[in-house]
C-alpha cells in the first residue's frame, strides 16, 4: 500500500474546500474596506487637527520667548526701581524701540508697579514715553494687573476678545522682579486672525476644520458663517449655535471634551451630524481655552481608492480564505490532532509521568514522530533517574560546604568583635571623662566593626593634649593603621612632650615614614593619616592648635570660625609643613572632625554633608551643653543620611572651657 504523506493529504483537502472559501472571503473584503475607510478618516482627522494646533501654537511660542527676553532687560528693571530717574527712563525707552519691531504685530506694553503707569505702543502709537493710563485697583478692567502681580508663575497669557476690532488678541504678561521684589509687568499682544482664516478653509470635500470655545462649546471659527457665534469669535450670546446642537449624542461629545482637556492630546470619536456619520477630532489649547476641531464626513471624504482596494481585496480574500480555511481544516485533522496527543504526552512527562507512550496510527511523518517521541521518553526516564542520584550526592556536598562556610564566618565574626574590643581599649574615654568631664564630647562611628579613626588624650602637670586621627582605609586595614599611628604618637610625645602640636606632627610624620616607607610596595598603598592636635595649658587662657588636613572649628553662638590646617597628611608622599596657632579659649566652643562626617552622602541629590551645612549646625548648637550637642550632631547626620549606608569612619570631638583647665567650668 502506497504511503500518503502530509503534503498530498493537505492538497487534496484544499482542492475540495475551494468553492466554500469564495463567499466568506468576499464578505470579509467588504468589511475590511469599510473599516479601512473609517480608520483612514480617523488618522487623517487626528493628524490634521494636530497640524492646525501647531499652526496656532507656533507664533504664540515665538512671541512668548520675545516677551520674556524683553521683560529681562536690565534697563527696564533699573527704571522700574527708580521711576523718576530721567536717564534710566531714556535708556529703557531706547531698548523698547529696539524690541518693538521684533514683535509680530509691533505691539509692546509695560507697567511700573511703583508708578502704576501703563504704557502701550504699536505701529500706530510711536514710543514717546507717555503712559496710556494709570492703573487703578478700584477699576475692574485693571483686575488683570493686580491678579497677575500675586501669582507665582513667571508669566500668564490673557485672551482679549475685542468686539471693536473683530479679531482675537492675545496678551502675554511677563512679571518683572528684582530678586523677590515685584517691579511690574511687560509683554506684547498679537493677532491670530490670519491663522484662523487659514485652517478654517476645508482642504477637501467632506473635511471641515473649526474652533470651539472650551467652556461654552460655541463654534467660534467655521467656514459656514451661519454656525459661527454672533459677533464673531468674541460672542457671548446664548442663542449662538454649539457643537452639542449639531450632534445626535451630545453626552459622548461632552465626555470627549473632558478627556481632551485632561490628557492634552487629540481625542477622536464617531458622531452623527444631520443623519450622516462623521469622525470628530478635538485638541485642547489650554493657553487660549480653545478646542481645535476637525470633522470628517465618512460618506463624502475619499481618502482611499475604494474601487481598487475593493478589487484587490476580493481577489486576496478569495485566495487567503481558500488557503487558510481549507489548509487549517486539513492541518487540524491530519496534523494538529496527533500533535495535541504529543503535547499532552509531553506535558505528562514534564509532570513526572515518564511511562507515557504514544500510539502509532499512521505510516507517515506523524507516525515517525510518535516513534521518536517514545524513544525520547524512554531516554528521559533513564536520564532523570540518573540525574536524581547525582543531585542527591551534590546536595550533600553543598550542605557540608555550607556548614564549613558558616563556621568560618563565625570565626571571622568573633575575631572582628575581639579586634573591636582591642581598638576601643586604646580610646582614652575614661581618662577624658576623669580629667575633662562635661567639658568635652565625642561622636565616634566606625563604618565597620573596626575602623581607621581614633582620638587621643594626654596630660602632664602643665596641661593636656587632645586630638583626632583619620588613618587611610577603614575596616581591618584601617584598624591596623590606628595601632601604628597610636604607637607613633606615643613615641613622639615621649620624646617631645605635649606642648608643641606642630613639632609633634613632624615627629609623627618621620616615625610613620620610617615604619612604613622602607618596603618596596610603600608607594602602592595609602599609609597616610589626617591628624588634628590641640594643646591646652593648665592655667592659660589660650589653646594651641596644629593640624594635618584636619581643621579646627570654633563658634560663640553668633559666628563660626574655621582655622585651617597643614595641606598635607602625616605620612604623605611629600612632607608637609605644620605650624602652631594660638587662640583665645574663653567664650568659644571648639570642634574637630574627620572627613567622614563632612563627606557623608545624603539628601535628595545624595551630595556630601559639606562644610556649609556643618558650620550652620555648629552655629545653631554652640551655646547648648556639649552632651546635648553630641546628640544633635548624631541626629542631624542620621536624618541627612536617610537609608544610605555610612561611607567612611566618623569622629567628631567637641570641647569648651571658659578659662584654664584648673577652672573646669562651662
Amino acid at each position: 500500500m502506497a504511503r500518503w504523506g502530509l503534503r498530498w493529504k493537505s492538497l487534496l483537502v484544499l482542492v475540495f474546500a475551494g468553492v466554500l472559501a469564495s463567499l466568506i472571503a468576499l464578505t470579509l473584503g467588504w468589511y475590511v474596506v469599510a473599516e479601512g475607510r473609517q480608520y483612514s478618516a480617523k488618522a487623517f482627522a487626528e493628524n490634521y487637527t494636530e497640524l492646525n494646533y501647531q499652526k496656532i501654537l507656533a507664533p504664540m511660542s515665538r512671541e512668548l520667548a520675545l516677551a520674556r527676553r524683553f521683560a529681562e532687560l536690565g534697563s527696564l528693571r533699573n527704571w522700574f526701581l527708580q521711576p523718576n530717574n530721567k536717564t534710566l527712563e531714556d535708556s529703557a525707552l531706547e531698548d523698547v524701540r529696539a524690541f518693538k519691531s521684533a514683535f509680530e504685530d509691533g505691539a509692546i506694553f509695560f507697567a511700573s508697579d511703583k508708578s502704576l503707569n501703563y504704557y502701550y505702543y504699536d505701529n500706530q502709537l510711536p514710543v514717546d514715553g507717555e503712559p496710556q493710563y494709570h492703573l487703578d485697583p478700584n477699576v475692574s478692567s485693571n483686575d488683570w494687573y493686580f491678579l497677575s502681580r500675586q501669582q507665582e508663575q513667571p508669566y500668564n497669557i490673557n485672551v482679549d476678545l475685542s468686539e471693536q476690532l473683530h479679531k482675537t488678541k492675545i496678551w502675554i504678561n511677563v512679571l518683572i522682579k528684582d530678586k523677590q521684589e515685584f517691579l511690574g509687568i511687560a509683554g506684547t499682544g498679537f493677532e491670530l486672525g490670519r491663522f484662523i482664516e487659514t485652517f478654517a478653509t476645508s482642504p477637501q470635500p467632506g473635511v471641515q476644520p473649526f474652533v470651539i470655545n472650551a467652556d461654552t462649546l460655541k463654534i467660534e471659527a467655521h467656514s459656514n458663517q451661519e454656525l459661527v457665534a454672533v459677533g464673531g469669535i468674541a460672542s457671548r450670546h446664548e442663542e449662538d449655535a454649539t457643537i452639542l446642537s449639531l450632534v445626535t449624542d451630545p453626552d459622548s461629545v461632552k465626555q470627549a471634551v473632558l478627556e481632551a482637556k485632561q490628557q492634552q492630546h487629540v481625542v477622536t470619536l464617531k458622531v452623527v451630524i444631520k443623519g450622516e456619520p462623521y469622525i470628530l477630532a478635538l485638541r485642547y489649547m489650554p493657553d487660549l481655552n480653545w478646542l481645535v476641531a476637525t470633522s470628517v464626513n465618512l460618506n463624502e471624504v475619499r481618502l482611499l481608492n475604494t474601487d481598487l482596494i475593493m478589487a484587490v481585496g476580493i481577489v486576496f480574500a478569495i485566495l487567503l480564505a481558500l488557503v487558510l480555511i481549507l489548509f487549517g481544516f486539513a492541518v487540524d485533522r491530519l496534523v494538529l490532532q496527533p500533535l495535541r496527543q504529543l503535547q499532552q504526552s509531553a506535558k505528562a512527562i514534564s509532570q513526572g509521568s515518564y511511562e507515557v507512550r504514544l500510539p502509532i496510527k499512521y505510516d507517515d511523518e506523524i507516525g515517525d514522530l510518535s516513534r521518536t517521541f517514545n524513544v525520547m521518553a524512554q531516554q528521559v526516564a533513564s536520564h532523570t533517574a540518573e540525574l536524581e542520584l547525582r543531585v542527591k550526592a551534590r546536595t550533600l556536598e553543598l550542605e557540608e560546604t555550607n556548614e564549613q562556610i558558616k563556621a568560618a564566618n563565625r570565626k571571622i565574626g568573633d575575631s572582628l568583635d575581639y579586634a573591636s574590643l582591642i581598638q576601643k581599649a586604646i580610646l582614652p574615654d575614661r581618662q577624658m571623662q576623669e580629667f575633662l568631664g562635661e567639658h568635652h564630647s565625642v561622636v565616634w562611628r566606625p563604618r565597620d566593626i573596626v575602623g581607621g579613626d581614633f582620638y587621643v588624650f594626654h596630660t602632664n602637670d602643665e596641661g593636656c593634649l587632645l586630638g583626632i586621627v583619620d588613618c587611610a582605609g577603614h575596616g581591618v586595614p584601617g584598624a591596623l593603621m590606628t595601632m601604628l599611628m597610636r604607637a607613633a604618637i606615643d613615641q613622639a610625645i615621649n620624646q617631645l612632650g605635649i606642648a608643641d602640636p606642630a613639632k609633634l606632627l613632624l615627629a609623627i610624620d618621620q616615625t610613620v615614614r620610617s615604619m612604613l616607607h622602607e618596603g618596596n610596595d610603600a608607594s602602592q598603598v595609602a599609609t597616610n593619616a589626617d591628624v588634628g592636635l590641640v594643646y591646652i595649658h593648665q592655667a592659660g587662657e589660650t589653646l594651641r592648635f596644629s593640624g594635618a588636613k584636619i581643621a579646627l572649628y570654633a563658634s560663640d553662638g553668633q559666628t563660626v570660625e574655621k582655622f585651617s590646617s597643614g595641606r598635607r597628611a602625616v605620612g604623605d608622599r611629600k612632607q608637609g609643613d605644620y605650624a602652631n596657632l594660638d587662640l583665645p579659649l574663653s567664650g568659644w566652643t571648639f570642634y574637630m572632625t574627620t572627613d567622614g562626617y563632612l563627606d557623608q552622602a545624603g539628601g535628595e541629590k545624595q551630595f556630601g554633608f559639606g562644610n556649609k551645612r556643618f558650620e550652620t549646625l555648629l552655629l545653631e548648637n554652640a551655646k547648648h551643653p556639649l552632651a546635648q550637642q553630641t546628640t544633635r550632631f548624631a541626629e542631624a547626620l542620621d536624618d541627612y543620611m536617610g537609608d544610605l549606608p555610612q561611607r567612611d569612619d566618623i569622629t567628631l570631638l567637641s570641647f569648651r572651657f571658659e578659662q584654664g583647665l584648673h577652672e573646669k567650668k562651662v
